[in-house]
């Protein structure tokens, strides 16, 4: 059997044919660089992040705030420049309040550049918000039309979002969402800001939400935008791409203000494995890489896709089956105790030595550095590991193979 379609058996359900066209909204350099503990990226160092992301296959990227100092509209400037020279497929947002101050560096943005300029604007929704701020229904609809109108007077794109969507009464929600469609919003961000629900609740919200543009015979796009608050970021992601919802919003890592944002190349492995195929997943890794060193923001181990652990084990029983895979195909080695084909992402599947080892692990890694894999030079590898009481790594393997030979001459 070379085939392993016919062997990997899963429990889930495949998207349907209506979800093949899911897009990616990159609010890495907005919504992300709001964590509290990175460091902010230079404005190269964004350049070449938004070049990642486009080869990656976002086609949307909030790219800042150009209202809230004059260096983020500087920083706006120069992505846009970069979008504009090397003619990348992303669509530019900027963020702005339902304010018309803060939509008119928008304006100069996109009358600078003669292109596209998206603009994102947010107002707080949910009753606790508003009791809080102290701020009347009645103004803050007045407020959102008021916006929509300008934006329509001067031609500029927008996606309205309603911030802490998940925690606004559906009676409301309905009159916005109208409000998004009479007004031509380009999407109606669906914003769970402080990461409170639930997979079915988020059903419940996008499938809600949908109903009402399907209704109304709208295009009017669906954009999730979720949190990480109670761990549920991804899991509620995928419950709105199930749901209907157009495009998926988040920063890659998952960073982002308090527990983060949703993390995007999950979702986007997620999509890809569903054979949603606008994504190029080998640049994923590279792009983690550098917009870990850009923002000092330390990747787990144990991270999906991108930790140093991802792919690694050093079970004896699993390392085994893995290398008794490979000799099946990569496929197989991909599998078998792996959910992501790692050889996708450009990575593989990596075996090491520990307490938890067997004698596969050990003869795999004396092999692996071009060393003496006999029977009795693995026992004692392996007999050493086994002391450590964690993973050995390679230079610790070479040090103790080298202090071997010595002894043993």
């Amino acid at each position: 059997m070379s085939n392993i379609g016919e062997i990997l058996f899963t429990w889930n359900d495949r998207l349907p044919g209506d979800r093949m066209s899911v897009e990616i909204e990159d609010d890495t350099l907005r919504d992300g660089l709001q964590a509290s503990f990175i460091r902010k990226p230079t404005v190269e160092e964004k350049a070449e992040l938004v070049r990642l992301s486009a080869g990656i296959g976002s086609r949307h990227a909030v790219l800042g705030f150009p209202a809230s100092s004059p260096a983020e509209f500087s920083d706006s400037q120069r992505l846009l420049s970069v979008i504009s020279d090397d003619g990348l497929p992303l669509m530019p947002w900027f963020l702005g309040r339902a304010m018309r101050e803060d939509l008119e560096p928008m304006l100069r943005l996109r009358d600078h550049f003669g292109a596209d300029v998206g603009a994102a604007f947010f107002i707080g929704t949910s009753p606790i918000r508003r009791h809080v701020e102290e701020w009347d229904m009645a103004q803050i609809l007045d407020r959102i039309t008021g916006t929509m109108e300008y934006l329509e007077k001067v031609g500029l794109p927008f996606s309205f979002s309603v911030e802490d969507a998940s925690r606004t009464p559906p009676d409301e929600l309905r009159t916005m969402v109208e409000l998004a469609v009479q007004h031509s919003a380009y999407s109606i961000a669906v914003c769970d800001t402080v990461g409170e629900s639930t997979p079915a609740g988020v059903h419940r919200l996008v499938g809600f939400v949908k109903k009402i543009i399907r209704d109304r015979g709208s295009d009017l796009k669906i954009l999730w935008h979720g949190h990480n608050d109670r761990g549920l970021g991804l899991a509620n992601s995928l419950a709105a791409v199930e749901a209907g919802a157009d495009i998926v919003g988040g920063a890659f890592l998952g960073i982002g203000e308090r527990s983060g944002n949703t993390a995007l190349e999950q979702v986007i492995m997620y999509l890809h494995q569903n054979g949603i195929g606008n994504f190029e997943v080998k640049g994923l890794i590279p792009y983690l890489k550098k917009l870990s060193a850009a923002t000092d923001f330390p990747i787990p181990v144990n991270m999906p896709l991108v930790g140093q652990q991802a792919f690694a084990t050093c079970t004896g029983t699993h390392a085994a089956a893995v290398l008794k895979a490979a000799e099946l195909g990569t496929d197989f080695e991909d599998y078998v105790f792996s959910s992501i084909p790692a050889s996708e992402l450009g990575a593989v599947q990596d075996i090491g030595v520990g307490p938890t080892s067997g004698m596969a692990n050990a003869k795999y890694v004396l092999e692996k550095g071009a060393m003496d894999a006999s029977e009795g030079t693995a026992a004692e590898l392996l007999a050493f590991a086994k002391k450590q009481q964690r993973l050995m790594y390679e230079d610790e393997i070479t040090a103790w193979y080298k202090q071997r030979v010595v002894k043993g001459s």
